[in-house]
């Protein structure tokens, strides 16, 4: 692969491809120059930023966002942008219209810059990335209760394009007590948890979290843990993609 920093490609080639992947870009070319962001790993841009904001329900009835998320990625958008990265150069991706819809219009009027900067920053479903890429990817989960589930973040193959965005860093902002609870997720948040990542607290002051994860659902299938999960995802009526997706309301892949 030649697009992702080698510390960011780590996860999905040993979790997605049997380790397969090979890196065709080295770390140093994959470095932003000037760029001060507290990445809690100096040599790793890549950090599970912990909130526990709870979800609700957005205003169309059909959808999910989270305020709490939301205002944390407005704070990394801006440390970025203040760091001298350009706009075009962050893409946010979040698995819901809601909270894609409530994230363009918080950063625009509750960000801390002008809000034309924030006017240049793509936020984009999970669906609309596919097969595309940006400098810094920032994901807000959104998905954060006690009894429901997390939906269709539970499809691997998402996962597997959400991670696999990123040139230079990745942030994934979310709540690791409810998606812990699935397998797909269990293995990302330990990875995360052993590269000292997994962080919380302001931005200028991250330290480790040590929250405690939730014991998996289900059992992993160690000779293809990537597929496991195919078969086990449940989708929730409210999961409606932004137009263009390749799935439709159910979570079925429409172009099959």
């Amino acid at each position: 692969q030649y697009r992702m920093h080698p510390e960011l490609s780590r996860f999905p080639s040993n979790f997605f491809y049997e380790g397969s992947l090979q890196n065709g870009v080295c770390a140093d070319e994959r470095k932003l120059a000037k760029m001060d962001f507290p990445w809690p790993v100096v040599d790793k841009p890549m950090l599970f930023y912990v909130t526990q904001g709870q979800e609700e329900i957005a205003g169309s009835g059909t959808s999910y966002l989270n305020r709490t998320e939301a205002s944390n990625v407005e704070k990394m958008t801006t440390r970025f942008l203040r760091c001298g990265v350009k706009p075009e150069q962050i893409g946010v991706i979040t698995p819901y219209e809601g909270q894609r819809a409530y994230l363009v219009q918080y950063m625009q009027y509750q960000g801390t810059l002008p809000s034309k900067l924030y006017q240049g920053i793509e936020v984009a479903s999970v669906d609309a990335f596919q097969g595309r890429e940006k400098d810094l990817i920032i994901m807000s989960c959104v998905r954060s209760n006690e009894h429901q589930g997390i939906g269709f973040l539970n499809d691997p193959r998402r996962l597997n394009v959400a991670l696999t965005r990123a040139k230079y860093g990745i942030i994934v902002v979310g709540n690791p007590k409810v998606l812990s609870k699935q397998q797909l997720w269990n293995h990302l948040l330990n990875f995360y948890k052993e590269q000292k990542v997994l962080v919380e607290g302001p931005l200028n002051n991250l330290k480790e979290s040590m929250i405690q994860f939730s014991k998996p659902k289900q059992i992993l299938n160690a000779a293809n843990p990537g597929t496991h999960f195919m078969s086990t995802t449940v989708y929730d009526a409210r999961e409606a993609m932004v137009p263009g997706s390749i799935y439709d309301r159910t979570g079925s892949n429409t172009t099959a």
